[in-house]
């Protein structure tokens, strides 16, 4: 059978350039076969399966009718393309001609014009594989009369092989660079990423290779260069740790970038921080109202607090109604430091809207309050419950009201609804698996209230009906049980449709639901749903066996797929059937459901996972995500007898977590939460620490026997304006930081190089070389290791004491031409030469300490020898130490403790100092070797008072009832006077008292970190007074703050947020501050204190 397939490609241009005359001469000025599949998989004498894929990579359209598509080997059988047919220029036609067309082996395929004259010949080819890999052009149109020309891969019959690289005109070319921040501090890390304006390819022995990125740092005593390469979206970008062991020096470091002739330059500056001066919090005075809202008839109660006393003087209040007249006054007593009172508010004609309380007492404050008109439904009986959809467990509170009469009960019925003629939902015992009979009471206004909890178990998942009735009328509401209230949305459209899942495999159960929500009932018929299912375009189906529980309705030859579904009394209805071969076929089906005038459409598909042709599918839902975001991964296998995936996860730092996923129906899926706030995680190596992140690109790595593969996302406090940038090769150490003497552990990955199987196949290796970042930059060591499947590989070196000097080091990892380097710190304290005497270095963590604090004492000889042990000792000194002169007192004062040392030397001592006021003082370590005895002293301090600025301006908001405030901190302008936000402080009071744990503060940061709050990924979550501490330090958005929070079960919860450094304002941004609570009332008062700008 000859088959004509025309299809048209369409070629997505990324990038315009100019193609020089050495890139031309590669494309062929004529019409080529561009692919051949001469063994394709199944039987070839059985249909006609092989084919021939022409392309035109001439600029214009050519008349191919008459041309001939030609065996030339034993069965030299030939196509002859039907005259008028036309292959436009870039256009791509695949030919199919008869069974056994090509030979499998020692086969050429020649393409000749109406003349007989040979336009295109293909090299000796040959495919006893049986499979989807095809002969194909290395590029499309690429002939340079080689068999190199061509490549034996996975086909793509009628798509692109790729377009041939060029040498680009780089006259236009661009490159950009910039630092995310333009100061740090040391031990912070720098980055620096920006853009090209295309890829540039270059010319090296005939090869064609992408222009590398060259990155140049230069600072004071430093300078290093690092290689990079574009990504996919033309972005680069690379980190610098600025830690003084790796060279780093305080001052300014300009960083300039090469690409193609184009060049850039930025810089950034490093330095140290300063200290602070702590500002007091203020005290606090707050009055509220138990509601927000009353009823004319109704008793507001008052209730109130202050930190300060006054002897003998009371709370002074005023009462405006809107008009702004005062219509009540009074004094209130404080007890304990609070207050209460009534105020009744009277139904003689009275006036609507805001009321406001103004108090006067060490302050003036206020609290507001509304007086709403009773408003009635339109309706006998108002019935409401408070949620749409619960779980098991939940309790259910059902509220409602009889207008415009009274009576003293209403009967109450509540059913669980369920019809068992489907046989779908059956319950044991009977129809109905829950049902309450019980009577309500009205209140005085007619209003009444029901509460009642949901048995745990799945049999009462489903739809609820309330019913509320007496003679003066009726009422219904309908509610739903669901596995997850806060994710399963309840339709209340006139009438709804769903299926259980939107893509299915043969053999599949297929659950067809939906909801009526205004069921016509009736005493002589049976209301029914009908559901059909049809084909995308709303064909009746073509059913061969037995349809599985359908009705079929025929048409002459034609049948249609239909069910009946009687639906619950709360308006819900199911249908299942199976997905049999014998009825469906891979593609869309259309499912209709009707109810009397109403009708709605979904569709659903089906797929066949046994004809995956590319292998495993395997996707994440997107590429970059925000904190606290979940991230999913699905994937779907072709059947390879196994039932599970492994599933790695590699962090920025280099961490792993390990996890897998169970295969069902050969699909799976996975998630994971990304981390809630960003978190600097700090390294600390004997006195020398650097800060890592949990932002930055993770990579999952997915195994099965015969799968393997990698998915890269990033974590971005950004998400919708960053992209995600996976180098072809990245490799970085297991610390930042190693001791001499220690073990360096480089790992790394790889997108590995696509490889035929044919012949000896040997995999590409990766190169990895260790030099000094000092010169002369000569290699230390050099490794080649493999990848494995997945393009992870890892290898080790020693660092040896006597090679490795303290300093700055790089790994350089070179895969297929493209190179990554990473930078690494040794630290190496040792001394070499027979000059320098041998002596014991010893230092502690901090020179002050406050009682409860830990000491670490740390040393090593500056010299490698060999030490039995370490006698330590700690005292107190008290001035009264005997002074011996010349005569021998002891070595030691204290306890003595000994100490073996590490193979190199080195110990390490933890003194805890008693957490009592009579620690103060000044201590002494003695540590005492073979060969010397050093001292060193201490100071414990008692924590210092805290000073109040010298001049503040504060600008305050008074009870809020809001839930949701938005505070700004920016630069303000006070009469003549610049100031800068200082601290931003608040409380919150809760009425009535002792629902102080249920209600509380929730501070978010304009970048979604949480600052203040009870959820998990919070950084402040509790009290922050310790002994000798008030405040935590926090890191937000790259700003380091001292947070104060009282705890979320105080009397008045109360917060204050303020820099770090004392010369530092708060940065220019919005907080969100919350009130997490329930029916409580609440009253929010903050306040921000500006100090001037010099």
């Amino acid at each position: 059978m000859i088959r004509n397939i025309s299809i048209l490609l369409s070629v997505l241009i990324l990038v315009a350039f100019v193609v020089p005359a050495d890139a031309q001469s590669s494309m062929a000025d004529h019409v080529v076969i561009n692919e051949v599949d001469i063994n394709p998989p199944g039987d070839d004498s059985a249909s006609p399966t092989e084919w021939v894929e022409l392309y035109n990579p001439t600029s214009s359209d050519v008349d191919i009718g008459g041309w001939q598509i030609a065996s030339t080997t034993v069965l030299k059988q030939t196509l002859t393309i039907p005259a008028g047919t036309i292959i436009e220029s870039g256009q791509f036609i695949t030919y199919s001609y008869k069974t056994v067309w090509f030979t499998d082996n020692n086969e050429i395929v020649q393409l000749k014009d109406d003349n007989g004259f040979v336009i295109d010949s293909t090299p000796l080819l040959s495919d006893i594989k049986n499979d989807f890999t095809s002969w194909q052009r290395i590029y499309d149109g690429y002939d340079l009369d080689s068999s190199d020309d061509w490549k034996f891969v996975v086909s793509n019959a009628g798509s692109s092989n790729g377009k041939i690289p060029v040498v680009e005109s780089t006259e236009d070319v661009s490159v950009k660079i910039l630092s995310a921040k333009s100061s740090y501090l040391f031990g912070e890390t720098a980055i620096l990423q920006g853009s090209v304006s295309e890829e540039v390819y270059v010319e090296q022995l005939g090869d064609f290779k992408p222009e590398s990125i060259t990155v140049t740092i230069r600072g004071p005593d430093y300078n290093s260069s690092v290689l990079l390469y574009p990504d996919l979206n033309l972005n680069f970008k690379t980190t610098l740790n600025l830690h003084p062991v790796l060279g780093i020096n305080e001052g300014v470091y300009d960083v300039s970038v090469s690409y193609a002739g184009a060049t850039s330059e930025t810089s950034f500056s490093v330095g140290e921080e300063v200290p602070d001066i702590e500002i007091i919090q203020e005290g606090v005075f707050a009055i509220v109202t138990d509601k927000s809202q009353y009823l004319p008839g109704e008793t507001v109660s008052i209730s109130g607090i202050t930190s300060e006393v006054i002897p003998f003087e009371g709370l002074k209040y005023e009462l405006k109604n809107p008009n702004g007249i005062v219509i009540e006054t009074g004094t209130l007593y404080p007890t304990d430091g609070e207050f209460s009172g009534e105020i009744f508010m009277t139904t003689v004609n009275p006036v609507f809207g805001t009321y406001t309380i103004t108090g006067e007492y060490v302050d003036e404050t206020s609290t507001s309050f509304d007086l709403v008109e009773d408003i009635k439904e339109d309706v006998q009986i108002s019935l409401w419950t408070d949620k749409d959809a619960y779980g098991t467990g939940d309790v259910v509170t059902i509220s409602g009201r009889l207008n415009n009469l009274w009576v003293s009960s209403l009967d109450l019925e509540i059913l669980q609804t369920r019809n068992t003629a489907l046989g779908v939902n059956d319950f044991e015992g009977g129809d109905f698996a829950f049902k309450i009979l019980d009577v309500v009471r009205l209140e005085g206004d007619s209003s009444f209230q029901y509460q009642f909890k949901i048995p745990k178990g799945d049999e009462r998942l489903g739809d609820y009906r309330v019913k509320v009735s007496k003679e003066v009328g009726t009422a219904i509401k309908i509610f739903s049980v669901v596995d997850d209230p806060t994710s399963d949305l309840i339709a209340r459209e006139p009438i709804s449709l769903s299926t259980d899942k939107t893509v299915y495999d043969f053999g599949d159960k297929i659950t067809i639901s939906g909801f009526v929500n205004e069921l016509t009932q009736s005493t002589t018929d049976v209301p029914v749903v009908n559901v059909s299912i049809k084909d995308k375009d709303g064909n009746p189906l073509t059913i061969v066996g037995d349809t599985g529980g359908g009705r079929l309705g025929t048409t002459g030859s034609v049948v249609s797929y239909d069910f009946t579904a009687v639906p619950e009394p709360s308006g819900r209805y199911s249908i299942s059937t199976d997905l049999s071969r014998s009825i469906f076929a891979e593609g869309q089906y259309l499912v209709t459901a009707k109810y009397l005038k109403l009708s709605t459409s979904t569709v659903f598909s089906v797929s066949d996972s046994l004809t995956l042709e590319d292998g495993a599918s395997i996707f994440l839902d997107k590429e970059v995500y925000g904190l606290g975001e979940k991230v999913t991964l699905s994937g779907l296998l072709p059947p390879i007898g196994e039932s599970a995936v492994s599933i790695s996860l590699t962090k920025p730092d280099g961490s792993i977590i390990n996890s897998g996923a169970t295969l069902d129906n050969q699909r799976f899926s996975w998630s994971w939460i990304t981390p809630i706030v960003e978190s600097q995680t700090p390294l600390k190596l004997d006195d020398r620490s650097l800060t890592t992140t949990n932002l930055g690109i993770y990579k999952i790595h997915v195994t099965t026997s015969s799968v393997g593969t990698d998915l890269f996302f990033k974590v971005s406090k950004d998400p919708a304006n960053d992209t995600l940038i996976v180098p072809p090769i990245t490799v970085f150490t297991e610390k930042p930081i190693y001791n001499a003497g220690e073990e360096l552990k480089v790992l790394g990955s790889v997108i590995a190089k696509d490889q035929g199987d044919e012949g000896l196949v040997v995999p590409e290796r990766v190169q990895l070389t260790i030099i000094s970042e000092k010169a002369p930059t000569k290699p230390i060591h050099q490794a080649s290791v493999y990848p494995d499947q997945g393009g992870q590989f890892k290898s080790t070196f020693e660092l040896p004491i006597t090679i490795f000097s303290e300093g700055q080091y790089k790994v350089k990892a070179v895969y297929l031409k493209k190179q990554m380097d990473y930078s690494f710190g040794v630290v190496n304290d040792f001394t070499f030469g027979l000059d320098e005497p041998v002596t014991l270095l010893i230092s502690s963590d901090k020179s002050q300490y406050n009682p409860g604090d830990v000491v670490f004492v740390t040393g090593k000889p500056n010299k490698l020898i060999y030490l039995e042990e370490y006698n330590v000792s700690v005292f107190k000194k008290t001035g009264s130490e005997i002074t011996c002169g010349s005569f021998i007192c002891g070595t030691h004062e204290g306890p003595v403790t000994t100490i073996r040392p590490s193979p190199n030397g080195s110990f390490s001592y933890q003194f805890i100092i008693p957490d009592s006021i009579s620690s103060e003082g000044k201590y002494e370590v003695t540590v005492e070797s073979d060969f010397e005895t050093k001292k060193l002293v201490f100071d414990v301090v008692l924590p210092s008072e805290e000073e109040k600025p010298l001049r503040t301006i504060i600008e305050k908001v008074n009870s809020l009832p809001d839930t949701s405030v938005s505070v700004d901190t920016k630069q303000k302008q006070f009469d003549d006077l610049e100031a800068g936000p200082r601290v931003l402080m608040g409380s919150l009071v809760i009425s009535p008292r002792g629902e102080e744990p249920n209600a509380n503060l929730r501070i978010i940061s304009e970048s979604g970190v949480c600052v203040i709050g009870q959820e998990g990924g919070c950084l402040v979550q509790e009290s922050t007074r310790k002994p000798g501490e008030i405040y935590d330090i926090v890191e937000i958005d790259g700003v380091s703050l001292k947070v104060r929070y009282s705890g979320p079960d105080a009397r008045v919860e109360k917060f204050s947020i303020l820099p770090e450094s004392s010369s530092s304002m708060l940065p220019d941004t919005v907080w969100d501050i919350q009130v997490v609570k329930g029916d409580q009332t609440s009253r929010l008062y903050y306040k921000i204190n500006y100090s001037p700008l010099e």
